[in-house]
C-alpha cells in the first residue's frame, strides 16, 4: 500500500525532541536509521540520514526543524517544521516529565510538482533516572493525520495514523546521543509496497533510528 511507504519515509527519524532545550540554546543533530526491511536476504533498517535544528525559546518551549537528506538526493524535498512544550517537569523518584510537540510534515516532489503537508502531534513521557546526570529515557505516542480529500487517486477514508517509541538518551553539557525503536502504522496491512518491511502479522514496520546532537 502507497500510503503505507509514504508515511514510512515521514517517519524516518527518531523523536526529533523529547525534552526542551535551554533557553536560547541551540542544538544541532544528525538522525539515522529507519523503518526495518528485507534486504539481500536479510533485515536492515533502510539507510535514511536527516539532520535537525532545535532552538530554545525558553525553558520550557523549544522550537525544532528538520530535513532529510536521503529523500532529497532522490527528487523529493521532506522537511518538518515544529514546536515542543514542557508540561510537567520530571520529578524525583518515578514521576515522569511530559512535553507535547507538534509539527508539519512537508513532502514537494520536484520531478511531478506534487505537494503534501501533513499534521503530526507527539506526546512524549521521559523519566531522569540518575541524580546528577541528564539521561533519560522515553516513550513517544505519535499522530501522524491524512487530511487530504484524495489519496491514491481515489476518496481517503482512513485519517489517522499512530506510531509509538521506546528510546534512551545519554546527555551531557554538549552532546545528546539517542538510540530508539519505533513501530509505525499498526494495524496497516504493510504489503504492496516497494519495499518490504516488516512489521506484526504483516501489518505496520518497526523502525530503529540513532541521533547524535550537538548543543551550543
Amino acid at each position: 500500500m502507497l500510503v503505507l511507504y509514504l508515511i514510512l519515509l515521514s517517519a524516518c527519524n527518531a523523536t526529533r525532541i523529547v525534552k526542551p532545550l535551554a533557553k536560547k540554546q541551540v542544538a544541532v543533530g544528525l538522525d539515522f536509521g529507519g523503518p526495518i526491511m528485507d534486504f539481500a536476504g536479510t533485515k536492515i533498517p533502510v539507510p535514511f540520514s536527516s539532520v535537525t535544528v532545535g532552538y530554545g525559546i525558553d525553558s520550557n518551549l523549544t522550537v525544532f526543524g528538520g530535513a532529510n537528506i536521503t529523500s532529497a538526493m532522490f527528487g523529493t524535498i521532506q522537511c518538518d517544521l515544529g514546536v515542543l512544550g514542557e508540561v510537567i517537569r520530571p520529578q524525583k523518584g518515578y514521576i515522569p516529565g511530559l512535553s507535547v510537540g507538534a509539527s508539519s510534515q512537508i513532502l514537494v516532489d520536484v520531478f511531478e510538482a506534487n505537494f503534501r503537508l501533513y499534521p503530526v502531534v507527539d506526546v512524549n513521557l521521559y523519566w531522569n533516572y540518575l541524580p546528577k546526570h541528564e539521561h533519560y529515557f522515553y516513550v513517544n505516542w505519535g499522530s501522524w493525520f491524512d487530511l487530504w480529500d484524495r489519496t491514491q487517486g481515489r476518496a481517503n477514508t482512513k485519517l489517522y495514523y499512530p506510531s509509538f517509541s521506546l528510546g534512551h538518551t545519554f546527555e551531557n553539557k554538549k552532546m545528546r546521543y539517542t538510540i530508539e525503536g519505533k513501530y509505525i502504522t499498526p494495524g496497516l496491512a504493510n504489503g504492496g509496497t516497494p519495499v518490504k518491511f516488516n512489521g506484526i502479522d504483516g501489518h505496520g514496520a518497526w523502525g530503529v533510528y540513532l541521533s547524535i546532537f550537538r548543543k551550543f
